[in-house]
């Protein structure tokens, strides 16, 4: 039996592997608080990886967790709501400021109340105030919620808002955006998360601050939405940064009723 036509199948087939060789997509892993996640959403991280062609994983967890993964390796870019710590800096992470958001104090919408001081919510949240009768006339138990101490909302909220005063609440929940849920199905509620993760959630009211909603530049309570590297970032890393100081995602910001941060 002649054995050349089996060996020209063999030269072909060599022929076309190496001529058209096959090349993986870049992939990003991407560790995303859940409160940067739900600002941005889904469409525009789509449309990101249609645009670049980078395959992105991404893992949402609390701020902090993210970072931590950031910095054990897990990921080569980090979504953060909350600054960055000296000693995670001394650890040579490199924080990329993209926005500002109002943190948003939130109600279920049969809250009659419109509009809080300062000092009413630091009140509401050392148990001071126990009953919205003290507010805004309707006797009902005021039920605090607060997203889980790991959360940015929380670091954010403890800083901001209390000064560093310890935070009482009747119920913790595990994220940030899960408070939302709860405070939903719960009249009397009350907790606090990014504004721009509620702006069409149904149920939910966003209460002034000192007169001025989250819509004013000037409202009290503004946390910061950075994205985070280790050291210089890699191709695919720089790519997601270039992304979101684009003008397509700074529109979004400013559609959004978010601040653009302009370096």
């Amino acid at each position: 039996m002649r054995k050349w036509p089996y060996l020209l199948a063999a030269v072909l087939l060599l022929n076309l592997l190496t001529a058209a060789p096959l090349t993986a997509a870049e992939t990003l892993n991407f560790s995303c608080s859940a409160q940067v996640a739900e600002a941005f959403g889904k469409p525009l991280m789509q449309e990101f990886i249609d645009n670049s062609g980078i395959v992105v994983h991404t893992h949402v967890s609390s701020s902090n967790l993210a970072i931590s993964r950031l910095l054990n390796g897990f990921s080569q870019i980090a979504g953060s709501a909350r600054p960055l710590r000296r000693q995670e800096i001394e650890t040579a992470l490199i924080e990329i400021p993209i926005c500002r958001d109002p943190l948003a104090i939130i109600v279920h919408r049969d809250c009659s109340a419109a509009s809080l001081t300062s000092d009413q919510v630091r009140r509401i949240f050392n148990s001071e105030i126990d009953n919205w009768k003290e507010i805004c006339g309707k006797d009902q138990p005021v039920t605090a919620i607060v997203p889980g101490k790991e959360t940015a909302a929380f670091a954010n909220f403890h800083r901001l808002a209390m000064r560093m005063n310890d935070i009482r609440y009747d119920f913790m929940t595990w994220k940030s955006t899960a408070a939302v849920e709860a405070v939903r199905y719960m009249p009397g509620a009350i907790s606090f998360i990014g504004h721009v993760a509620v702006m069409d959630t149904p149920d939910i009211k966003m209460l002034a601050i000192d007169g001025k909603s989250v819509t004013d530049t000037d409202y009290p309570f503004m946390q910061t939405f950075s994205l985070v590297t280790r050291g210089k970032p890699e191709q695919t890393a720089r790519a997601l940064i270039d992304y979101a100081l684009s003008d397509r995602v700074t529109n979004f910001i400013v559609t959004h009723d978010m601040i653009p941060v302009i370096d």
